[in-house]
């Protein structure tokens, strides 16, 4: 139940391939897998010493029949920005027992860590590949260590972002402005549904490039109960110079 589309090369196309028995997690799976620029890990993650310059301010897990989807909210406490924070989940069922980590050869990179965190900024990482078999209950998150950026972060811009529905499975879509003179690559646009105040959705989209100054729309599917939700989205630069 995975909320990611890469649109930009292509991907709405696959998405009208999708089957009405695919569950929301394989149809995301697939369309993820037409970013021909996704980075695989080629070592499980392992987080030896934690991060002193970011902090985990909430980890919640969403789910609905098809699967679940861990949310983790980050602040950088740092004067300097950071990329490619490394970010190790562990979700366990409703006795406490482990269901899940993030640890497996082979994940892309963006399941195990977020591009870029501004200085002093506050950003949300999902990871909408919970397996929804071990019944997940909840997650918890540690952050490692990071490398820091040289330079500037490249401003991405999130725009008009709205509920759509795909193969009857809830979406959002909207649209995706790289800003800076750097083109960006496996782009990740990130989007929560909240009512009350409370997360009740998630997913993501992978945009396989988005060249400098240019727009691509995204659609994103949604793991949760995101109806008469509101919507946001944000895009984290992950092609940096520095």
């Amino acid at each position: 139940m995975r909320g990611a589309a890469a649109l930009a090369l292509g991907a709405i196309a696959f998405a009208g391939l999708l089957s009405g028995c695919e569950s929301t997690q394989e149809k995301s799976a697939r369309l993820e897998r037409t970013a021909h620029h996704t980075h695989l890990a080629e070592r499980g993650l392992s987080i030896v010493k934690q991060s002193v310059d970011v902090r985990v301010l909430g980890a919640v897990l969403v789910h609905d029949a098809e699967g679940a989807a861990a949310v983790v909210t980050l602040r950088n406490v740092s004067a300097r920005a950071l990329k490619d924070v490394p970010i190790a989940i562990t979700v366990e069922d409703a006795h406490g027992s482990t269901v899940f980590q993030n640890n497996a050869p082979g994940l892309e990179a963006a399941l195990t860590s977020l591009g870029s965190l501004p200085a002093h900024g506050v950003a949300t990482w999902v990871d909408d590949q919970v397996p929804a078999s071990g019944a997940p209950a909840s997650v918890s998150a540690i952050v490692g260590e990071s490398p820091v950026v040289s330079g500037p972060v490249p401003q991405i811009e999130v725009a008009g972002v709205h509920t759509a529905e795909e193969s009857g499975s809830a979406t959002a879509a909207g649209t995706v402005r790289n800003r800076s003179s750097v083109a960006q690559q496996s782009l990740v646009v990130y989007v929560l549904a909240r009512r009350a105040g409370s997360v009740v959705a998630a997913g993501r989209a992978i945009l396989p490039e988005v060249p400098a100054g240019a727009a691509a729309p995204f659609q994103a599917f949604l793991v949760g109960a995101p109806h008469g939700a509101s919507l946001q989205a944000d895009a984290p630069a992950r092609t940096l110079v520095g």
